[in-house]
């Protein structure tokens, strides 16, 4: 059956935690700051360029106008202007720290300036202002021994940073300065950062927190929450329906603003790590050992898309023709209208 899925900017990538859960499948397990630590010194000295980055460990991706930004490994960024994504050019960055998230200024569809913000292992944050063409080094601490897992702009000024044991950072100057904010007492890792259809903020992360701001990140308040697990990311859909995914294949659906939660059947137990929303409403949820489910009833239920390869995914995003490009352990690839059909030239 084709999935013709036409996913546009309602989107969510932020398996950017997948970092700790990509290294511990595939690497045995790792601590998160075990591993910042010994990039400590990596943020300074600029990635190089290799041959196979399209295919190397990516993390997270954006769209910009045409063009497709994508960020993983030893500060790898792509960026392909190609409709079909089947070429990609690696962009020279200010850091080899592991980068875990990007995110696009909202308002930047009209703006001359194209605004966009990539984060990382060593506290780093990354800023473009020509649309990933070049990239200036804003935030490095690698003293935190926390990584960035997740980044949010509100506009071309405000914004936020999260990351391990509680770590948040926030600007109101694109990025010129970054403040620290304490805004949870148990300091759990946040993997999570995401934004409901009426303009809330809901924060996941480690031991089921879930955080709300109401207030576009001026203040914040713990949900009960549903899970005592980790939570990966979410997604606020068009109707005001709430998603949360995480460890195990759990998936939770809220249709009250966060106040409570029903658990959703996802038949997989692999750790679910992003998702988006289609035009029509569609979702797709991605993770580990190639699981792409769907839901066509606004997260009430999910069926699994078999035929995939068994990397791990931690993003998708849509293109023309319904493709969609899929973003983790083995790089970026295409997959076409057919479910489980990889598009030509797609990296696989």
């Amino acid at each position: 059956m084709p999935l013709n899925l036409d996913f546009g900017l309602h989107r969510s990538f932020r398996l950017a935690a997948l970092v700790a859960v990509l290294l511990c499948v595939f690497s045995g397990f790792v601590v998160v700051a075990q591993e910042a630590n010994e990039n400590s010194g990596a943020a300074m000295a600029k990635s190089e360029i290799a041959r196979l980055a399209s295919r190397s460990l990516l993390l997270d991706a954006t769209q910009q106008g045409n063009r497709l930004i994508v960020v993983g490994d030893r500060g790898h960024v792509l960026v392909s202007d190609v409709p079909e994504a089947s070429e990609w050019t690696q962009i020279v960055v200010p850091t080899r720290s592991m980068l875990t998230a990007i995110t696009a200024s909202p308002n930047d569809a009209v703006a001359a300036q194209k605004h966009l913000w990539a984060v990382g292992h060593d506290a780093v944050i990354l800023h473009s202002d020509d649309g990933g063409q070049s990239w200036q080094l804003q935030n490095h601490e690698p003293e935190l021994e926390a990584p960035l897992l997740d980044v949010w702009f509100e506009d071309s000024g405000h914004g936020f940073a999260v990351g391990a044991y509680g770590l948040m950072l926030e600007t109101l100057d694109a990025g010129e300065t970054w403040e620290r904010r304490r805004i949870d007492d148990e300091e759990p890792h946040f993997y999570g950062l995401f934004e409901t259809a009426d303009g809330d903020l809901i924060l996941a992360g480690e031991f089921g927190a879930i955080l709300r701001s109401r207030d576009r990140g001026g203040s914040w308040s713990r949900l009960e929450t549903p899970y005592e697990g980790s939570f990966f990311g979410g997604i606020g859909l068009s109707d005001g329906t709430l998603l949360l995914f995480g460890l195990r294949g759990n998936l939770f659906r809220s249709v009250d603003d966060g106040d409570s939660w029903s658990k959703i059947e996802t038949g997989v137990t692999a750790s679910l790590l992003g998702a988006a929303e289609s035009g029509n409403g569609d979702v797709a949820i991605v993770g580990l050992s190639g699981t792409l489910l769907i839901s066509r009833d606004s997260g009430k239920s999910a069926s699994l898309i078999g035929g995939l390869k068994r990397e791990g995914f931690s993003t998708v995003l849509s293109l023309s023709d319904g493709q969609m490009l899929l973003v983790g352990e083995s790089g970026v690839s295409l997959l076409g209208n057919a479910a489980g059909s990889p598009a030509s030239g797609s990296g696989q």
